[in-house]
């Protein structure tokens, strides 16, 4: 039978997935471009700000990274489609972004991805998939059949991106998605930055699913 298909919000989805231990970046839902201001104090500089509601963020010029101060938050929302704000701690000192995606699939259950993330993932079609359930050995040898695992381990003297924290993110990931079997569609994590202390979602997209059931009682 067909599944009536529902798209949770990037603020719920993450808040979702911290439930579970992945790490999301400090901030707050905001009701109106008011409260963004009295936030981005709050919080400390610089920030992302983003207009939530809309499927193509970017288009709308509704994501503003790195507002280093105030008269910067001011002059984003005058540019921003307006409605409910997501305010948050810019993260520093990426050293990787990475994709990581689970898909229901029909036949074989879970599917996951890894992935280089942010601007690389369609540059460099850098993929790894596997089955779930995974251990954190299964994610550890993915990784090292990434490309953009050379940045992970620090490429040419840079500093390297901590890989436990990732692998602590995708199995937190899994237990999520273990947790919610019979409802999740598809998890994306993109991007997952990559810092040389940790792993935080920086944007996160979940669909559930429910089958269709108008028709019975």
């Amino acid at each position: 039978p067909p599944r009536r298909i529902q798209l949770i919000s990037e603020a719920q989805a993450k808040q979702d997935l911290a439930k579970f231990g992945v790490l999301i970046p400090t901030g707050a839902l905001v009701a109106s471009a008011a409260t963004v201001e009295r936030e981005a104090a709050g919080l400390g500089f610089p920030v992302v700000l983003k207009t939530m509601g809309l499927a193509h963020k970017s288009e709308a010029n509704a994501v503003h990274l790195n507002l280093g101060n105030l008269k910067e938050v001011q002059r984003a929302l005058s540019e921003m489609p307006q409605g409910s704000f997501l305010i948050e701690n810019m993260v520093q000192g990426a050293v990787v972004e990475l994709l990581l995606g689970v898909v229901r699939d029909p036949a074989h259950g879970f599917l996951l991805t890894l992935a280089a993330g942010g601007v690389l993932a369609e540059l460099l079609e850098d993929s790894a998939s596997l089955l779930l359930p995974v251990t954190a050995q299964d994610v550890e040898h993915a990784l090292d059949s990434l490309k953009v695992n050379k940045i992970l381990r620090g490429f040419r003297g840079r500093p390297s991106g901590n890989r436990a924290a990732v692998i602590a993110a995708v199995l937190a990931l899994q237990d999520y998605v273990l947790a919610h079997k019979d409802q999740i569609e598809e998890v994306e994590i993109n991007p997952l930055i990559v810092t040389p202390n940790a792993a935080i979602a920086a944007d996160a997209l979940i669909r559930i699913g429910q089958l269709d059931d108008t028709d019975s009682d």
